[in-house]
């Protein structure tokens, strides 16, 4: 066999394999997506279940941290509510201006974004990682929208694995978020006690 055909086969054969393990990871990911899907419809108080949403996005996605962050229209910020990982006990009550880093840009363009050089992307904001002293590296952030009206926005941080977040990773938290936005929906409908 001629050597080039050889090595063009061998790299076909490479390109086959990392393809078949994304794909055997994506299946994984969707079966533990369906075993917390039936875990947060069983779920009854609603922060309880937007934090679980939380904590099965970060594990789904194979991250080491995430936060939910919500609108709050009066003071045009964005409110960091829930969160999971290394600053899980700090950064809970946070503001950030509607306005600045990724998940501003994710919440004013009710866009999806997927970065994985954080601090070489010009709509990061190093003030969070500054303050927290935290390490922003990669994150996959989601609009949270319900009624045609952004809520807030679900964020996904720092892969564990070596890989990049991918396409994958952003569907996944897709459906995520739909459950995080329907519970703030009915959050912000509910009566006053």
């Amino acid at each position: 066999m001629d050597t080039q055909l050889l090595r063009a086969v061998q790299q076909e054969n490479a390109a086959l394999k990392e393809e078949v393990g994304r794909l055997r990871d994506y299946v994984r990911s969707l079966q533990s997506l369906s075993r917390a899907a039936q875990q947060l419809l069983s779920e009854k108080d609603i922060m309880t279940l937007l934090d679980r949403t939380l904590y099965y996005a970060v594990t789904v996605l194979d991250a080491r941290d995430g936060a939910l962050l919500v609108t709050d229209e009066e003071t045009n910020e964005l409110v960091f509510v829930l969160v999971q990982g290394q600053v899980r006990e700090k950064l809970p009550g946070y503001r950030i201006p509607y306005n600045e880093g990724i998940a501003g840009w994710a919440a004013r363009h009710r866009e999806p974004v997927i970065v994985n050089n954080a601090r070489a992307d010009p709509r990061f904001s190093s003030r969070v990682d500054e303050v927290f002293n935290f390490q922003t590296y990669s994150m996959v952030c989601m609009p949270l929208v319900a009624r045609d009206k952004v809520l807030g926005v679900i964020e996904v941080l720092n892969k564990s694995s070596s890989r990049d977040f991918a396409e994958a990773d952003q569907d996944l938290l897709s459906l995520l978020a739909v459950v995080a936005a329907i519970a703030l929906d009915d959050l912000a409908r509910a009566p006053e006690p």
